[in-house]
């Protein structure tokens, strides 16, 4: 390349550069109310809040009424989530306004141009909101307002209604916050509390102007005061029992031990052997309270986002790099496609920057034609002496793509500056980030870089941040952040379902995938059943799903001394440890379907010998007596049947307990599959799943696979049950399910308000669903082994035999049973099956 060349190449380079700098410095700071031009019509209050002829004499008050909430008011709760050993309450918040007819306020309330949706928005912003503790029964609701005018004097009216569910002795706390509009619609505000069958337990920052039994009234300015309110029904003891050992902490740190120690042990002593693995081990242990350190202080939040989405991401890549022989195979068609992703989101943060009036529409468009323009020029100088054609373009196309990037991201980064930027983009950014976790794990896990796996990693990235519908929400791109209420976040328990929370509940998903796929690459093989680290996982795999059964937040006030969060992970465990009989009884296990053809066909011969020699002594009796048969014709006979028998050993018949020439995989995946279709039924029973995102909706949907991780558990280490035929297996694996399953549920039957009929009526569903599933694969494995060899099923299972269709028949009684009794359930057996799936969430 010759010196002119150069010149000009780096040159247009500077150019480019030049154009991103400048659009990067002449960009404006984007107004704090910035909207969309298609975004929703903003509040009436914003029509007129700059308006310097808006009439301030205006007077505020709301009127909160605490009564019990009647049969009318809880018609629209869910079923299940009413508790009717709790007090359901009914709070009524009035909020009115009086002011001139001729407040500019008054005809912007009557075109309403943001209602319904601004109602809540509104009363927040010029009321204060009103926070109300206790369970949410059902939706805040808000009736549209009612504006009234006589004598020159308007009246607006805003209603609200609140349903919480209250435990004996348990206290309300009203949280009055302070109004966030800007100026304040009113200076003071007066505020009468009504609390019926409550007293006032204790105020906050309230000097009060009456003060009776039935009311408490008072005036308040622009700050948060707090009133909390007692129930006059229930007296507080002056001690409280405790007891000096807790079983859920003693169980709990039991479980989280076994936790450690199954989960160091699956991963084997080959894998601790290594260096980089060890390192990676103490990477995140150093990480890890980074990450947990704002449930302690929330004010180190930035450092766990940065630990956890920076620290964590890099640490697996320098591991997988280290792990991996190869560097990634990547060519210059993969980097055009992810520049042109680049791009095309870059060309969106440019569309947000030109709305919100960041940039004049026409400097963006000239900026971004010129720093693509000349960044595709200075390509082509400089790929010119390679002759390629293809290559030039290609050069010419990845540089442009690069250079609107870059331009976006520059003005991303200005508005990040000065605070208003589209809230969802930095949570693209911290998916993009995580996504390089699972990205080293899959290819560390495979041994390969593939781009299935980078693209599916992606996904699973978005996925865990929020569902599509969430991505694609319009108000999470256009309004700016300020909008965003924390206290409006989904919640998962008592966490709110922020980026970080979901990062870390994706890195347990993550974890969980991981243990699944070892134990596909450990099951390729029949030695995996001996494996330690094979036994390990699977045990691993089932604690972690019965960490927290579907009924382990269903009765949070029973009295009795055992825990309801570990209880059934412990019994996950001893049961699967009983299942998994050692020493196991000798099988021959083939290697092949026709080995396994021969196998069982032999033992059906063993069997027709059998059968025919019980025969013999059944029919002999009369037919010697009567003198059809004489005793050497019934010798003869019977010493060729023991010959025969001979033959075939007298050992029992292992033929159909055996892997039928599967791997254990193969079979668990099997099992699980039909386990899985078996249990899916009862949905209708325990409610569908839901989530905010892919980790929440699998953490819901737990107790749709723990009945299917048993039935994996039986297939995977099939040879390893006890028992030596299909249906005696299935026998004890459905013993060791129905114990764990009740396992869940002894708190409510130890519970003396629940009655013997609803703990009857709970335990026949839940032994109705476990027999169903067992009894059910049991059947079917039967018929799998059956036809793996070839043979029809009618040979071990004759449908005209009583005794063959017991089992069947035992299945379509346990069907019916159960179905009766869901049919029966009550609003407490549907509370106690389904659970509290109400939300945390205190805000009106």
């Amino acid at each position: 390349m010759g010196k002119l060349r150069m010149f000009i190449a780096f040159g247009l380079a500077m150019v480019s550069a030049g154009a991103i700098v400048w659009c990067t410095v002449a960009a404006r700071p984007v107004p704090q109310a910035a909207r969309a031009a298609d975004a929703a019509v903003p509040d009436p209050w914003e029509l007129v809040q700059n308006d310097p002829r808006v009439d301030h004499e205006r007077q505020a008050t709301t009127e909160v009424r605490v009564t019990g909430a009647g049969a009318s008011d809880l018609r629209a709760v869910p079923e299940g989530r009413l508790d009717e050993r709790q007090r359901q309450v009914k709070v009524t918040i009035v909020h009115r306004l009086r002011m001139n007819e001729a407040d500019k306020l008054v005809e912007a309330l009557r075109q309403g141009g943001s209602f319904p949706e601004g109602i809540r928005r509104f009363t927040d912003k010029g009321f204060g909101a009103i926070k109300v503790s206790g369970a949410a029964l059902a939706p805040t609701t808000r009736p549209a307002p009612l504006l009234t005018t006589k004598d020159g004097l308007t009246t607006a009216e805003f209603r609200v209604t609140l349903l919480r569910q209250f435990a004996p002795g348990a206290l309300m706390t009203l949280d009055f916050n302070a109004p966030s509009a800007k100026p304040l619609l009113v200076e003071q505000r007066t505020i009468s509390l009504l609390p019926g069958e409550w007293t006032v337990l204790q105020s906050e920052s309230i000097k009060p102007d009456r003060e009776e039994q039935e009311l408490l009234q008072f005036t308040v300015g622009s700050y948060l005061v707090r009133a909390t309110l007692a129930q006059d029904s229930y007296g507080f003891p002056d001690a409280m029992e405790e007891n000096d050992f807790s079983w859920t902490a003693g169980l709990g740190v039991l479980t989280a031990l076994a936790l450690v120690a199954f989960l160091v042990r699956s991963l084997g002593m080959a894998w601790w052997n290594r260096q980089r693995n060890r390192e990676l081990v103490m990477g995140l242990a150093l990480i890890a309270p980074l990450v947990l350190l704002p449930l302690l202080a929330p004010s180190w939040r930035p450092v766990a986002y940065v630990a956890l989405f920076l620290a964590v991401p890099a640490l697996t890549a320098r591991h997988a790099s280290r792990a991996l022989p190869t560097s990634p195979p990547w060519t210059t068609r993969d980097m055009l496609v992810v520049t042109g992703l680049g791009c095309l989101v870059g060309i969106g943060m440019l569309s947000w920057s030109w709305l919100h009036q960041q940039l004049p529409g026409q400097t963006l468009l000239v900026g971004s034609v010129v720093a693509a323009v000349a960044a595709a020029a200075a390509a082509v100088v400089f790929s010119v002496d390679l002759g390629v054609r293809v290559v030039i373009v290609r050069l010419a196309v990845l540089a442009a793509e690069a250079a609107i990037g870059l331009l976006a991201l520059a003005l991303w980064g200005r508005a990040l500056l000065t605070g208003v930027y589209p809230p969802d983009s930095i949570r693209l950014v911290l998916a993009l980030g995580w996504a390089m976790i699972p990205i080293s794990a899959i290819a560390v896990a495979t041994k390969m870089w593939t781009r299935t796996a980078v693209v599916g990693a992606l996904l699973v990235s978005l996925l865990v941040q929020g569902w599509p519908t969430e991505w694609l929400d319009a108000g999470s791109w256009n309004l700016p952040p300020t909008a965003t209420d924390v206290s409006n976040l989904p919640k998962i328990g008592i966490l709110p379902l922020d980026p970080l929370v979901r990062g870390v509940l994706g890195l347990l998903l993550l974890a969980f995938a991981l243990l699944v796929l070892r134990l596909r690459r450990l099951g390729g093989s029949l030695a995996a059943l001996d494996h330690p680290a094979t036994n390990a996982t699977v045990i691993v795999c089932l604690m972690v799903l019965y960490l927290t059964p579907r009924g382990s937040t269903t009765l949070t006030d029973v009295n009795v001394a055992l825990p309801q969060l570990t209880i059934t992970s412990i019994a996950a465990w001893v049961t699967a440890r009983w299942l998994l009989v050692r020493p196991h009884p000798a099988v021959v296990e083939p290697t092949s379907t026709e080995e396994h053809r021969q196998l069982v066909r032999a033992a059906l011969h063993k069997r027709l010998l059998l059968i025919s020699e019980q025969e013999l002594y059944r029919i002999g009796r009369g037919k010697l007596g009567s003198g059809e048969l004489s005793m050497t014709e019934f010798d003869t006979r019977r010493l060729e049947l023991e010959a025969a028998l001979h033959e075939h050993g007298r050992h029992p018949e292992t033929a159909l307990a055996t892997a039928a020439g599967c791997t254990p995989w193969h079979n668990g995946v099997y099992a699980f599959v039909i386990s899985l279709l078996l249990s899916t039924p009862f949905v209708l029973v325990y409610g569908w799943p839901s989530g905010a995102d892919l980790s929440s909706f699998v953490f819901d949907s737990r107790y749709l696979l723990t009945l299917p991780a048993f039935g994996f558990l039986f297939g995977y280490f099939y040879p390893r049950i006890r028992g030596t035929q299909p249906m005696t297996k299935a026998l004890h694996l459905m013993a060791a399910a129905l114990v764990t399953e009740l396992s869940a549920y002894l708190p409510t039957l130890f519970e003396p308000d629940v009655g013997v009929a609803d703990k009857v009526q709970v335990m026949a569903i839940v032994v109705g669903e476990v027999a169903l599933v067992c009894i059910g694969l049991g059947l079917y494995w039967e018929w799998r082994i059956m036809h793996l060899a070839g043979e029809p099923w009618a040979r071990v299972r004759n449908i005209r035999s009583v005794r063959s269709l017991a089992t069947p028949l035992l299945a379509v009684v346990i069907a019916a049973g159960t179905t009766a009794a869901t049919s029966a359930a009550g609003q407490t057996v549907d509370r106690i099956l389904k659970g509290d799936q109400v939300s945390s969430s205190s805000g009106p």
